[in-house]
């Protein structure tokens, strides 16, 4: 096999790698039905959720996968910036939660949920920055989500971003609840690419962690007392200067 061939055969093999992975996220695809509950286009919940989550003081948030779309025209991404979006979402998620007084661990116990996740069909559009798209030796540790989502988008355009997202019992395995949902707009016929602005995308990391404390901060409730629907949270955060 010739070196070109050889290169070609892995990168075909890579994005069918990708794309099984993307269809094999969920527990249970199965599950899902369509859900006009605002941020997620399918979605799940188990019946007897409230149940399980009731006796939680403490959430383990993993860091999201991510998935580069295997149409997506340009599928160049440094893997410090991947690690950025992945880390800037994560920290959004925690810094909600966290707001709302849960606890952030590592381990997994009985009163431990469990969020896993992935942000896929990830859209790319090359910026053209030339030399200033070089990344230095040394990482900047950025102290909140939202300073990190500002300079990932400052290095990567992203046309369009899916998000997949499970709750689980992190002791049991069990699935308590998955969604589904995406933002932005490729370009298509008769459709102009639209880019996602950094205070949209992170915009939709903070509503998934408001939404998800609210859904555990309803299980501790009288249901009297409870948010109708935690779904149709969608928050617009404040942004810094600069």
């Amino acid at each position: 096999m010739t070196k070109r061939a050889f290169i070609l055969a892995v990168g075909l093999c890579t994005m069918a790698s990708a794309t099984a992975q993307e269809e094999s996220f969920f527990t249970d695809p199965s599950v899902l039905e369509t859900w006009e509950k605002g941020t997620y286009d399918r979605g799940w919940t188990h019946p007897d959720i409230a149940k399980y989550v009731e006796r939680y003081d403490s959430v383990m948030v993993d860091q999201p996968e991510v998935f580069v779309s295997a149409d997506s025209k340009y599928k160049g991404a440094k893997a410090d910036h991947l690690k950025t979006l992945s880390d800037a979402a994560r920290m959004a998620v925690i810094e909600r939660l966290q707001a709302g007084g849960w606890n952030i661990v590592e381990e997994p116990g009985p009163n431990v949920g469990y969020i896993r996740w992935a942000l896929d069909d990830l859209y790319l559009k090359k910026k053209k920055r030339g030399i200033l798209s070089y990344t230095p030796l040394g990482m900047v540790v950025h102290a909140t989500a939202q300073a990190a989502v500002k300079d990932v988008w400052k290095k990567i355009d992203i046309n369009e971003i899916g998000l997949k997202i499970e709750w689980l019992d992190s002791a049991s395995g069990e699935l308590l609840s998955a969604g589904q949902a995406s933002q932005g707009v490729r370009k298509s016929k008769g459709q102009k690419a639209e880019i996602v602005s950094w205070e949209e995308l992170y915009a939709l990391f903070y509503t998934i962690g408001e939404q998800s404390r609210c859904h555990m901060d309803n299980a501790r409730l009288p249901e009297a007392e409870r948010v109708i629907d935690c779904d149709a949270i969608a928050i617009e955060p404040e942004f810094e200067d600069g």
